[in-house]
């Protein structure tokens, strides 16, 4: 009863598509920024837009999925996303001009905010929710490993080609996508009344998580503009919340934060998120700056993080229906801070790289205990217009977690680094002496320690919230209706 039949294998694997591209070409282009600064000859600050387009494209797209499912179908939707980012990935390999290439990233961000939400819906949806588990261990898979990889694969492609394959790599692979969808994704069920996409709703919510996902994530803009886009940003986001608590048919169904089950697991997934992701800045800044080594030994050391996730992540699938989320989710935790507190202590300028690799698949194989997990028990009793709604959520929570945790992480290591160094930076131990380097090296590696410090109790936090659960989530649905719910596509 807990594996997947065929049909839902395989529409697990096209929707692993989707999720794939959405998250690679969210980081894969980090690694290219100084190649692409010499190529159209900008500064950094305007070449980070190439970036930032893309997430805030990405997520003003999000919150709208539910309502799209809902009036025109969702596999419908996904099949347009697809497509759409085949024909935005070919524009950003063309691109002749900055401007030009900013503009294709937006319109790459847009698809890649719709693929992430459907995606989840449409396989949930596929499925009962006792399968639910197995398949976000397939469709999920490329949400936590993408991250990682993304960088991975920017650097082989430049090594192997110019800055234009890290976007027309995508083109083949959503068009395949497209494929597939066609071929194993369940049809949209006949409807009736369309229903009617909640226009008001959307005008004060996309606003409002566009301009607080800017506030939090343009740090070259002035401080005063990001404050004001924050709480402006806030502000929408609230009268959208009230809005959407007495609305008959809201934006996003709001009201799923009220369920103990749902919202206790956005909870654990923001307080995870932000630290975790938000952490994997450091290695780079330790690697390559401190430790003077290329960043392919960066890519290396994060490749067991990658293997533990998705090793950890088969295994949760197959036993989280058996013995609870309390108990998988909780010790994916456990392993977590448990991982992260030993690199604090044996944490020095020169730490074997085996090590630090050992202890990458600690963490990681912890990330793939709780990531998905927490989704898919999250939302394991909501079906059709919930499901979309639910989906969408779980998304805006993971990906505005993401770029919060980022931000947060390293401003407080830079401060970090500047009050232990006396106003020193990264750059400093390089342009010192000997011993006065060795010296400044090693102060700064102990601000990123207290660095990690302070992301551990965040996720300590998160352990204290799941274990406070009850030992098994109440399931709404009983066996048969879940049956007859499975297949159907919100």
């Amino acid at each position: 009863m807990d594996k997947l039949t065929g049909p839902e294998l395989r529409a697990g694997i096209v929707l692993a598509f989707g999720g794939l591209m959405a998250v690679l070409d969210a980081t894969i282009v980090a690694v290219a920024l100084p190649q692409l600064m010499a190529a159209f000859g900008t500064s950094l600050t305007a070449a980070q837009w190439i970036i930032t387009a893309y997430a805030l494209a990405m997520v003003a797209t999000m919150p709208l999925a539910a309502g799209l499912a809902a009036r025109w179908g969702a596999r419908r939707m996904y099949l347009g996303a697809l497509i759409a980012f085949a024909v935005a990935s070919a524009a950003a390999g063309a691109a002749g001009g900055l401007g030009w290439l900013i503009a294709a990233r937006a319109a790459q961000g847009l698809a890649g905010g719709l693929m992430t939400p459907l995606g989840m819906a449409i396989g949930f949806g596929a499925v009962v929710p006792e399968r639910r588990g197995r398949m976000m261990a397939v469709t999920g898979l490329p949400m936590l490993i993408g991250p990682i990889l993304g960088p991975v694969l920017g650097a082989s492609l430049l090594g192997a080609g110019s800055w234009r394959a890290l976007f027309l790599i995508t083109v083949p692979l959503a068009l395949l996508g497209s494929v597939g969808t066609l071929a194993w994704l369940p049809a949209d069920p006949a409807r009736g009344r369309r229903a009617r996409l909640d226009l008001a709703g959307a005008m004060l919510l996309v606003p409002g998580i566009v301009a607080v996902a800017y506030g939090v994530s343009a740090q070259d803009s002035p401080a005063v503009v990001r404050v004001v886009a924050v709480v402006c940003g806030a502000v929408s986001v609230a009268a959208f919340s009230a809005r959407a608590l007495t609305h008959p048919e809201p934006l996003l169904r709001i009201g799923l934060f009220r369920n103990a089950t749902f919202g206790r697991g956005a909870v654990v997934l923001a307080l995870y998120a932000a630290p975790y992701f938000g952490s994997v800045v450091l290695m780079p800044a330790y690697v390559q700056t401190l430790r003077l080594d290329s960043a392919s030994v960066t890519a290396a050391l994060m490749v067991p993080g990658a293997v533990g996730m998705g090793i950890s992540l088969q295994l949760a699938a197959r036993i989280l229906e058996r013995l609870g989320p309390r108990l998988v989710v909780g010790t994916g935790l456990g392993l977590a801070i448990a991982s992260g507190l030993v690199q604090v202590v044996i944490l020095r300028p020169d730490t074997p790289y085996l090590v630090l690799g050992l202890i990458g698949f600690a963490q990681g194989a912890g990330t793939g205990a709780i990531m998905m997990p927490t989704m898919s028990s999250s939302s394991r009793d909501l079906n059709g217009p919930d499901l979309a709604s639910g989906s969408a959520l779980l998304s805006l929570v993971s990906t505005i977690a993401n770029g919060m945790g980022t931000v947060a992480v390293s401003a407080l290591f830079t401060a970090l680094t500047a009050a232990m160094t006396g106003g020193g930076s990264l750059a400093a131990p390089a342009g010192l002496g000997a011993a006065a380097g060795a010296a400044q090296t090693a102060t700064i590696v102990d601000a990123l320690r207290l660095t990690q410090v302070a992301a551990l109790i965040v996720m300590a936090l998160a352990l204290v919230v799941r274990l406070r659960s009850p030992r098994r989530a109440p399931v709404i649905l009983d066996r048969r209706d879940s049956s007859a719910n499975a297949g159907s596509v919100p």
